[in-house]
């Protein structure tokens, strides 16, 4: 990963990064909003998540949705809705999928289990499924997600020129 939008990354998640990563999407003002993580962390933990939010407006718009029961809501809707199950069912299975492909010629890793987000039987998380749809475009719980909270709207950079938290960074609802 290029140094520059690696600290802007550490910044965004206020911690360092445990591996290379790389920043699969972007947002309004050309930050990161999502990176791709390995299977395996530098030291070799199994990592479930492909893809990482680190948007701070969309971390905190999807934090309040899963606060308010969407996650709930969802899977209640997977067991009533046989068509929102399937599509759900295959890009969990395409997700495991493709995020294991790689360590096929590696040895001595651990393939991490589960969908998105690790999950198996039901909705994990939501800010993993918009990072799945944003980065790639083939998840319909992310899609739900995405609606519900709207497009990039800052109208200032999370981050400064310095590396640091911008003070003067707001998000709109």
């Amino acid at each position: 990963m290029v140094s520059e939008a690696k600290k802007i990354v550490e910044t965004q998640l206020n911690r360092p990064l445990r591996s290379d990563v790389e920043v699969v999407s972007r947002c309004h003002l050309n930050l990161p909003a999502v990176i791709k993580v390995p299977s395996n962390l530098d030291d070799g933990t199994p990592f479930p998540t492909s893809y990482w939010l680190t948007c701070p407006m969309y971390m905190k718009k999807v934090g309040t949705l899963e606060s308010h029961g969407l996650i709930k809501e969802l899977d209640r809707q997977l067991n009533e809705n046989k068509d929102l199950y399937k599509k759900w069912s295959e890009r969990q299975k395409s997700y495991e999928d493709e995020r294991n492909k790689d360590n096929k010629n590696r040895k001595n890793l651990i393939d991490p289990t589960g969908g998105v987000g690790g999950a198996k039987e039901s909705i994990k998380c939501l800010h993993s499924h918009l990072a799945d749809e944003l980065a790639t475009n083939k998840n319909i719980i992310g899609k739900i997600v995405l609606e519900a909270v709207g497009g990039f709207n800052c109208q200032e950079p999370c981050v400064n020129q310095n590396y640091e938290k911008n003070i003067k960074w707001k998000s709109k609802w």
